[in-house]
């Protein structure tokens, strides 16, 4: 499956983005690197070898970290800029690394009866979201392994195309998944509410009440209220990677640079 880097954070609305956007630095990157941030706006890299390296917003270099005995990192939650976890999907585990990369845990899904997980997230409460893919259920468990609570299975409620979710994240209590280009949203019991949006989604970023997200290696915003989309014009190069908004920083991943902009709000 083409591993897809979940975005989201807690940014200003698409009104905030002006043309005073500037870069500041470039940090080369290994071509197919992947990118994700935490709210205190460090950036942290993970390169195709797995390395993991944790930059503060100015481009200095805070911790690396690598794993290698297990594998491809599927996904990183940092949305605990104190708590990282880091998601081995071949292997089945979650690791839990402190904010200079130390290992300090680990979950081995298959000891908790999930053999197929998907997709993962941190819950507002530090708890797990976990796809498992053997009865299509979003369910939840706390770090100890005890089971919470768990979704109907998503073949009742996705009747287009596949059910393999690329990854979830957690706001507020409001869970969002990303499944076959569209954006689905749970609550806090996993209850479906509504697909917020269906738009060939690579990526995504809530933005106060509004969503950026990457389609087609271009930045769009969406507007659940007006159920409008609109294509950010920022002279920023053409087929993005990924990017990532955070703390007066806006990053840019292109095949084989990160480049760091400043920006400022109106």
């Amino acid at each position: 499956m083409k591993l897809i880097l979940c975005l989201f954070s807690c940014i200003y609305a698409m009104s905030g983005f002006t043309n005073s956007i500037k870069p500041i630095d470039t940090i080369t990157v290994k071509k197919d690197s992947r990118i994700t941030t935490d709210n205190m706006g460090n950036v942290f890299v993970i390169s195709p070898t797995n390395d993991i390296e944790k930059y503060d917003k100015n481009g200095n270099k805070l911790a690396t970290a690598n794993f290698k005995v297990l594998g491809t990192i599927t996904y990183i939650d940092a949305t605990n800029p104190f708590e990282i976890y880091v998601f081995y999907r071949d292997q089945n585990k979650i690791l839990y690394l402190d904010n200079l990369l130390n290992l300090r845990g680990e979950t081995n899904l298959e000891s908790i009866g999930i053999s197929q997980c998907a997709a993962f997230a941190r819950s507002f409460d530090n708890n797990l979201w976990l796809m498992d893919m053997a009865d299509l259920k979003i369910k939840k468990y706390s770090k100890d392994s005890k089971f919470i609570a768990e979704s109907a299975s998503l073949n009742t409620i996705i009747s287009d195309g596949p059910i393999f979710p690329e990854c979830m994240v957690d706001i507020n209590s409001t869970l969002y998944v990303l499944n076959n280009g569209a954006i689905l949203n749970f609550d806090a019991f996993i209850n479906y509410s509504k697909t917020i949006i269906s738009d060939s989604i690579t990526a995504f970023q809530m933005v106060n009440q509004q969503i950026v997200y990457l389609r087609n290696g271009a930045i769009f915003t969406y507007n659940p209220v007006l159920f409008k989309s609109e294509k950010l014009e920022l002279g920023l190069p053409e087929k993005i990677k990924n990017m990532r908004i955070e703390k007066e920083r806006l990053y840019i991943l292109t095949d084989d640079n990160l480049i760091l902009h400043a920006y400022s709000e109106d």
